[in-house]
């Protein structure tokens, strides 16, 4: 009765065999699997870290570039002060000009101030020398009195007014 077991274990050998096919088969399976997911970790590890000096680089960019803009305002500000001083320095000419113009218009001023002031001594004494020569034409005394001298110069000085 053995022998018609033995069929029968058989056929158990060959399940057991064919299971045991399986799982080996599920075994390399997953150990491909396995480092089919080693690979991708090691290639995103490398994206990554290329990402991380890609961004360090980056930064680094960013900090030059805020430097660069840092000295880029201060030129800036150099030539806006350059253009203050360049029109500054226009207006001090003009402004230079003007007061050369006020002094030559105030020396003309007290040049004709004396010379006015001249003119002035110059007529008076014209007038005090005709005032003299009517006094002796008309005969008076250089000591008469100060009342008939003075209506008499009054006279003259009117008189040679309206002349």
């Amino acid at each position: 009765m053995h022998l018609v077991a033995s069929d029968e274990d058989s056929n158990k050998d060959q399940e057991l065999a064919e299971a045991l096919q399986t799982v080996k088969d599920q075994i390399v399976a997953k150990a491909n699997e396995i480092k089919a997911e080693k690979k991708w970790v090691r290639e995103v590890t490398k994206i990554i870290e290329a990402y991380v000096k890609k961004v360090r680089r980056v930064n680094a960019n960013i900090r030059n570039l805020q430097k660069d803009i840092k000295s880029l305002f201060r030129k800036k500000k150099q030539i806006e002060n350059m253009i203050v001083q360049r029109k500054l320095e226009k207006k001090l000419r003009v402004a230079q000009e003007d007061m050369k113009t006020i002094k030559s218009a105030l020396k003309n001023v007290k040049i004709k101030e004396t010379a006015f002031s001249k003119s002035k001594t110059s007529i008076q004494d014209t007038i005090a020398t005709m005032q003299k020569a009517l006094s002796k034409l008309r005969g008076e005394a250089k000591g008469s009195s100060s009342s008939s001298g003075s209506s008499s110069r009054s006279s003259s000085a009117s008189e040679s007014s309206s002349r």
